[in-house]
């Protein structure tokens, strides 16, 4: 299995909560903070999209954008113009047909856009964070725009019905949609880091796909360069300098993020999510993961199975 599968599926993108604003006139307006990765869709219109102190980034009717931090994500009519943050009051009093109205509202909208919030198990969900960059950008012109136009369509159509199910067509379509947009920017000529920078580069890509084909086998930084085809200080190098991690920490820190989907699943014992993730005990497991983690494999369990029942009510 490649590693943008593998990661993909253990993320589980289970629901997206979809929203819609339509705007008119001179306007700006800044997203509310939100807990995951966000995409947003231009379905008529243009308008400037802005992160953080970026530089703004036009957006052409057809357009998507995936902002994988959205803490201070703005939209515009045009740079330069005084964002009004979109709390609930705001959407309160301007709520229209189930869009979120801003600008004059005495005009005709000329810009609409989706959006919707992304989100992981719980156990894993920064792997997606760090798996993208600040924000993807995607041309509705470009043919992968193209087809994340009709995943979104799709996607939005699934969550406004009650069909028998939804929820699994939902996780499956998401699941698309993030693999369509970081094949997309996997694909692109300016250097990458991460991941994705691993993945587009031939030799890397082997090792990780190595990695990840039999996390269990005991790797060594020699035996991934050979079969990569490069000298182990070669390998070691470039593998550092594109993942932002030496090869043996991103092991470990694979072999974790199983584990902990595997302790949170409780479908086994401690002894055999030792030896499926390479440890040849349970004690040995054990202190990597507290080491890794900050605590005990059990107690790490016990605490965000309790966290996630508060959170649910």
């Amino acid at each position: 299995m490649d590693a943008l599968t593998d990661i993909i599926r253990l993320l589980r993108p289970e629901s997206v909560l979809l929203g819609a604003m339509a705007a008119a006139g001179r306007w700006g307006t800044q997203v509310q903070p939100q807990p995951g990765p966000t995409f947003y869709f231009v379905t008529q219109g243009r308008c400037w999209f802005q992160a953080d102190n970026l530089e703004p980034v036009e957006m052409l009717e057809g357009d998507y954008m995936l902002s994988a931090r959205p803490e201070t994500d703005r939209f515009m009519s045009e740079p330069g113009v005084e964002a009004v943050h979109s709390d609930e009051a705001f959407k309160q009093r301007h709520l229209v047909n189930g869009e979120i109205r801003i600008g004059d509202p005495e005009s005709e909208p000329t810009t609409r856009i989706s959006g919707g919030l992304i989100v992981c198990d719980p156990a894993n969900a920064d792997l997606l964070v760090d798996l993208l960059p600040r924000y993807v950008h995607l041309r509705g012109a470009e043919d992968a725009g193209a087809r994340l136009r009709t995943l979104i369509l799709m996607v939005r159509e699934e969550a406004e019905s009650a069909r028998p199910g939804r929820d699994a067509v939902l996780c499956r379509l998401i699941e698309v949609m993030l693999i369509e947009t970081l094949r997309r920017e996997s694909d692109r000529p300016l250097p990458q880091t991460g991941v994705l920078g691993a993945l587009a580069d031939a030799k890397l890509a082997r090792a990780l796909t190595d990695i990840h084909e039999d996390v269990g086998r005991s790797w060594t930084v020699g035996e991934l360069a050979r079969r990569a085809g490069m000298s182990r200080s070669a390998f070691a190098r470039r593998f550092s300098e594109v993942v932002g991690a030496a090869p043996v920490e991103y092991l470990l820190g694979w072999r974790m993020a199983l584990a902990k989907d595997a302790l949170l699943g409780g479908r086994s014992t401690l002894e055999e999510i030792a030896s499926a993730v390479g440890y040849q005990s349970a004690s040995a497991f054990s202190t990597a993961f507290s080491r890794r983690v900050g605590c005990p494999p059990s107690e790490y369990a016990a605490a965000t199975l309790r966290s996630a029942g508060t959170a649910g009510g």
